[in-house]
């Protein structure tokens, strides 16, 4: 079964696949600059998304005080405001985009059009594409230490049965003997002082690996204890659909282990994306207010 947690990752993925191609077609409409120009009044239609653009921007900035501010701790849900904060972080930008029409200052490349303009665009899309990475490391790490292995240990009871206390996998010992290596494995990194990079960066490929071996290997036992049996043709229909649900555990299993694993490093490279974060944001608001200030005074 998808969990809540998998469909919104889903829906995250088709949002930015979404936006991904707006923005991409939107280059061949406005960048021959036939429809308008950012600085022109006429029909107000530039400069009216650039306002717009900005206005979203600004936006963020309440979240961080829902956050902080005791007065706004009573307005809404964090993780609704934690949503929109996401979702404004991408129209945003790709409003300005389209108010910029895909012209940006360069030196030496593209002379035409203002620094500061240049200056805010790259603060803005470095915020967030900042935001982007800052949310894949808060999804691995906002269930908390103790909800993760507490997701570990109830998938556990799942693969212990009560009574005799006989595992879910005994009739394949082989698959049994893995999942228990790998969750050893797993705690020894997770309980290590340092880093563990080159582990951190492929324990995701193993685990997918694992999954995948420890699949076809449950097939194989399942279907040589079936030959063995003399199953019939129901019985052999009914070992599929268990098969299909004994997969399922593997695969969450596994999953959970490794997210337990690895929390303490998302948590420390979710502090380190704080640092880098914020003053960008501070760069993109002052870059942002020193343009407008440019538009209209000059």
């Amino acid at each position: 079964m998808r969990t809540k947690a998998q469909s919104e990752h889903r829906h995250w993925l088709i949002f930015i696949g979404i936006i991904a191609i707006i923005t991409i077609a939107g280059y061949f409409v406005l960048y021959p600059q036939t429809l308008f120009k950012p600085g022109e009044r006429m029909f107000d239609l530039g400069y009216n998304l650039g306002l717009a653009g900005g206005l979203m921007m600004l936006t963020l900035l309440l979240y961080p005080l829902r956050k902080r501010v005791k007065f706004f701790e009573n307005l809404g849900y964090l993780p609704s405001w934690f949503k929109w904060h996401m979702v404004f972080g991408i129209l945003g930008p790709l409003t300005i985009i389209f108010h910029s029409t895909y012209h940006v200052y360069i030196p030496y490349i593209h002379p035409m059009g203002s620094p500061n303009a240049a200056v805010a665009m790259l603060c803005m899309l470095l915020v967030s594409g900042s935001g982007t990475f800052g949310r894949f490391f808060y999804t691995k790490i906002h269930h908390g230490l103790y909800g993760r292995q507490a997701t570990v240990n109830e998938l556990r009871a799942e693969l212990e049965q009560s009574g005799d206390v006989k595992s879910l996998f005994s009739f394949a010992p082989a698959v049994e003997k893995s999942l228990e290596d790998f969750r050893v494995r797993a705690d020894e990194y997770a309980k290590s002082s340092g880093l563990g990079l080159i582990t951190f960066l492929t324990i995701g490929f193993r685990t997918a690996l694992l999954s995948r071996s420890l699949s076809k290997e449950l097939r194989r036992t399942m279907h040589t204890q079936a030959k063995e049996s003399n199953f019939s043709a129901a019985q052999l229909q009914g070992m599929e659909g268990m098969f299909v649900d004994y997969r399922e555990k593997i695969a969450t299993y596994l999953g959970a282990v490794r997210d337990a694993a690895t929390f303490h490093t998302y948590e420390r490279l979710f502090s380190w994306w704080h640092i880098f974060h914020i003053p960008l944001v501070y760069m993109m608001v002052f870059s942002a207010l020193y343009h407008v200030y440019a538009v209209h005074a000059y």
